[in-house]
């Protein structure tokens, strides 16, 4: 009895031992699962994009910096600098790096170096630069051209001018340069002496008004009168103050060429470039006259003097030749003045009352001297004759009778 009790004991310890160790092992396997479940449930699987290259790594709650410091351990990405732009998304767990690059902007003569980053497009380092750009500019890249590191971009302006020349306006869209460029543009070719009114080095500017002025020449030929000249010849033929004109003399002519310089056809200066007669002049010969006049002639010069009948010089303003008769009878004048020698009746609408006259014929050889115009009468009224002269006696007047006669207006 005894020794199969003991043997029931054994049993009995034997499955109490496996039951525990049962137990310890399930709740083991229940610790260890439920250690997985929990790691597995706070792990989060991050994308990160580096310059357009995507990876990928599985963390534990990532921020920006654990992932960054993570991928550099693991050699999945460069080190970032402060030079590059990092965005984290904590809604989608992914990270985008933007590597930093330079890009050179030119403009104007001028550079410009600006910072952008991977992804940029040309138009965007030209808006960072501070340049602006026209409608008609260029930019040496296409605009959403998308930048590389040291990328150079360039932008050509383009500007609008206007030239005028040869009486035509036209309006050009000139790359920039200088206002060479835009008369090339323009098709206007510049003569020799041709000018602008800007400097052909001058850069072009938005608007500018460019002026073409061309330089021309033309020659033209004056003519101009050569003065004869006089030579004076004595003579014992004529009387002393008496002349004749033995040759007469003949204008020359002098031909002039001129060389006009025209700007925009308008004459601005004249030289001249030869000056030569053409036609000589034929000198006037003059005779002078030497010999004594008898007393009581008169010598008449054309310079309107005359010499009287006892050598002295008068000056008279007008001659009048015509026909003159003779009257006498005393009594009183029209004018009042006593009918005498010395006082004549004229027309007065030609010769007014009170003139001082000189008389003589034409040749001077028949003298009636100084006089003045006192009297009227029919015939001289009338136009028939051009005076009467008085005498003191019948005779003189039938002496006289009817004859030409000059009558000089004295000064």
């Amino acid at each position: 009895m005894q020794t199969k009790l003991m043997k029931t004991r054994k049993r009995t310890t034997k499955r109490s031992i496996m039951v525990r160790n049962l137990t310890a092992l399930f709740v083991m396997m229940a610790v260890c699962v439920g250690s997985v479940i929990t790691v597995m449930a706070k792990t989060v699987q991050v994308t990160i994009a580096d310059n357009g290259e995507t990876t990928s790594l599985s963390m534990m709650d990532p921020t920006k910096e654990s992932v960054l410091d993570t991928a550099v351990q693991h050699q999945q990405i460069a080190e970032v600098t402060g030079d590059d732009e990092v965005i984290y998304d904590e809604e989608t767990n992914s990270l985008t790096i933007r590597r930093g690059i330079e890009v050179m902007v030119t403009a104007d003569g001028e550079s410009r170096k600006v910072k952008m980053y991977y992804g940029d497009t040309a138009m965007q380092a030209v808006a960072k630069s501070g340049f602006t750009m026209a409608d008609d500019d260029v930019l040496s890249q296409d605009a959403d051209t998308v930048l590389t590191q040291d990328t150079q971009l360039s932008i050509t302006r383009y500007y609008h001018v206007n030239v005028t020349a040869d009486g035509n306006t036209q309006t050009v869209l000139v790359e920039e340069g200088d206002v060479s460029s835009a008369l090339a543009a323009a098709s206007v070719t510049l003569g020799e002496e041709d000018f602008t009114d800007v400097a052909l080095e001058e850069s072009l500017s938005e608007g500018m008004e460019v002026k073409v002025s061309r330089v021309t020449y033309e020659e033209e030929s004056k003519t101009e009168v050569v003065d004869y000249t006089v030579k004076q010849v004595e003579t014992e033929d004529l009387y002393k103050g008496e002349t004749k004109v033995q040759t007469q003399g003949v204008e020359g002519e002098r031909t002039i060429t001129y060389r006009n310089k025209l700007i925009d056809g308008e004459v601005v200066e004249t030289t001249e470039i030869s000056n030569e007669i053409t036609k000589e002049p034929v000198q006037q010969v003059e005779l002078i006259g030497t010999k004594a006049r008898p007393a009581g002639y008169a010598t008449i010069s054309a310079d309107g003097t005359l010499i009287d009948h006892n050598g002295n010089t008068v000056s008279y303003t007008k001659a009048l030749t015509g026909r003159c008769t003779a009257y006498t009878g005393g009594g009183l004048t029209a004018t009042g003045r006593p009918a005498q020698y010395g006082n004549i009746a004229v027309n007065p609408n030609v010769i007014p009352y009170g003139s001082k006259l000189y008389i003589c014929s034409p040749d001077g050889s028949v003298v009636y001297g100084y006089a003045t115009a006192a009297d009227t009468g029919g015939f001289a009224s009338q136009g028939y004759i051009m005076a009467d002269l008085y005498y003191d006696t019948y005779q003189q007047c039938a002496n006289f009778g009817v004859r030409n006669m000059t009558i000089y207006v004295l000064s």
